[in-house]
């Protein structure tokens, strides 16, 4: 059994979003918003369109690749159990429905869909697919990276001035968030968050952003844009410089267009405090 064709998979993504997603973009009702909080993230929220997403998200992928599971963050949310499906030898889908959702709830573009295809607790494709914004990225390991069919590589170009890039820093334990802002001061440019990670992912592959830093590793929020990021010559990794992986575990992690970047970010960041 092979993985699907990247782009049938792509043009799946888009016809569910353009059926279950796009129309209620800028029309949600109130009831049609709930709170999800968890101890990470009490402000968190879910809408009925990242259910019914997720729903067809699921249904449909795994027809696509008969035997395969799927695990869905919502349905991961209410059962955690799920997650084991992820390091199995078999073939797993994992679905993001709607990164971005508080984005989506306000009416900015800045969401959408993101979904891995993983065996061996690898991940092997990937696809991000930004609806209002009529981008699909994909990615299959050791093949290249592609926006809407066109292979994607980034700029490797390190720049001569400080890296612009964003540091996701409140989901750190407070010390560390501490130490990792105190070190980062003056090192870098900021730039604006976009407030998911679809959209940060693909600034970075297409070079709009040089880096960003992130602590807080749920699956489906870093394994497709990783794999996007990596096969168009970009970097994830952590700070002792090993790669990213699905099986990564919350800890500082640096995304980054070029190698040069993510080594000048890693060694700032790794700083001692007495330097």
């Amino acid at each position: 059994m092979s993985i699907p064709d990247p782009a049938r998979v792509g043009a799946f993504l888009e016809e569910v979003a353009g059926e279950h997603m796009l129309p209620f973009w800028r029309r949600l009702a109130p009831g049609e918003v709930t709170a999800k909080a968890t101890d990470s993230d009490p402000a968190d929220v879910v809408t009925t369109v990242d259910l019914e997403v997720e729903r067809r998200l699921t249904r449909g992928l795994r027809g696509l690749l008969p035997g395969s599971a799927a695990v869905g963050e919502e349905a991961a949310h209410a059962d955690p159990r799920l997650l084991g499906a992820l390091g199995g030898d078999g073939w797993s889908w994992l679905i993001d429905p709607l990164d971005g959702t508080r984005n989506f709830v306000e009416g900015n573009d800045r969401f959408g869909v993101m979904v891995a295809l993983l065996r061996g607790g690898a991940t092997r494709a990937a696809w991000i697919h930004l609806p209002a914004r009529r981008e699909t990225f994909s990615a299959e390991e050791g093949a290249g990276a592609h926006l809407n069919g066109a292979r994607l590589e980034v700029d490797a170009a390190d720049g001569a001035g400080a890296p612009a890039g964003t540091i996701y820093a409140r989901f750190m334990p407070g010390e560390l968030r501490a130490q990792v802002e105190a070190r980062a001061e003056g090192a870098y440019r900021p730039a604006a968050e976009a407030g998911c990670a679809c959209v940060e992912y693909t600034s970075v592959a297409r070079g709009e952003k040089d880096f960003c830093v992130y602590y807080r590793l749920l699956p489906w929020d870093h394994a497709p844009g990783a794999l996007i990021l990596q096969e168009a010559n970009g970097v994830a990794e952590h700070l002792d410089g090993t790669r990213y992986a699905v099986a990564s575990r919350s800890q500082v992690t640096v995304i980054a267009r070029s190698r040069g970047i993510a080594g000048r970010i890693r060694r700032v960041l790794s700083a001692r405090d007495d330097r």
